[in-house]
């Protein structure tokens, strides 16, 4: 880590009422910084095993080639995406360097940094309530009922824009092309929490915002947003990776 920033960090998930656990994640420390990373399967967890098993080396290799930023995550991306037809994984993951916060993602898993005062939502949802994803995957060809990116061909749907795998959607547009957004890190900035959307779908983020600013372990905050999303009858699997950022002189 850079000097004067300390990265601590915990995860916490729960199944829900879902038959199977497809959230993956990961919270680790490289050799230059802090690696966090959420990943939500479907269609089984193939393509979320994959992409946290690759993750970490992935980033590395990438650091030390000297990528930073968009140059970074493209490769980063590029190496997780699998090659699974009917599976895929939204991924969103967040690199603590020096004193920056680098984001790279597809899908709707979302990264929020948590202010003294205030928050920044750092990443926006793959989904077609975006009209820039919408006018893009219909320029691809894709259909479009309700919520979900259609393929004619097959009837195949997807509520998400892009993602890793989903092969047999590429042609209407679902890429596993990341997004990128990097900010510079400031002493007003406590705590980076990411999650799978079974969290965002029952706390909005001003909410997650709250509890990450008012309590100082990680862990806890982690803990105690899974147990408000089980209390407000969340349905799907919930992941939720917390990060404090402890600032200190020298």
């Amino acid at each position: 880590m850079g000097e004067g920033l300390r990265v601590r960090s915990a995860i916490a998930s729960d199944q829900r009422w879902r038959e199977h656990m497809e959230d993956r994640a990961l919270a680790e420390p490289l050799a230059a910084g802090t690696l966090l990373a959420v990943f939500d399967g479907h269609g089984g967890a193939s393509v979320a095993d994959h992409a946290r098993a690759h993750a970490r080396d992935a980033v590395e290799d990438g650091l030390a080639a000297g990528l930073r930023d968009a140059a970074l995550w493209s490769a980063v991306f590029a190496r997780l995406d699998a090659s699974l037809d009917r599976c895929g994984s939204t991924a969103t993951l967040a690199l603590v360097l020096e004193r920056s916060l680098s984001v790279g993602w597809v899908g709707d898993s979302r990264a929020v940094l948590v202010r003294t005062e205030g928050h920044d939502a750092v990443t926006a949802d793959h989904r077609l309530e975006r009209a820039d994803e919408r006018r893009r995957v219909q320029r691809a060809g894709a259909d479009f009922d309700g919520p979900y990116v259609v393929d004619p061909r097959s009837g195949q749907g997807l509520m998400m824009t892009r993602s890793l795998g989903d092969r047999g959607l590429r042609h209407v547009g679902i890429v596993a092309e990341p997004e990128c957004r990097t900010r510079p890190l400031a002493a007003g900035d406590v705590a980076v929490v990411l999650g799978t959307d079974g969290l965002w779908d029952v706390l909005d983020e001003a909410e997650v915002a709250a509890v990450a600013r008012a309590v100082p372990e990680p862990g806890a905050v982690a803990g105690r947003l899974v147990t408000l999303v089980a209390a407000r009858g969340g349905r799907d699997n919930v992941t939720v990776v917390v990060a404090r950022l402890d600032h200190h002189a020298g």
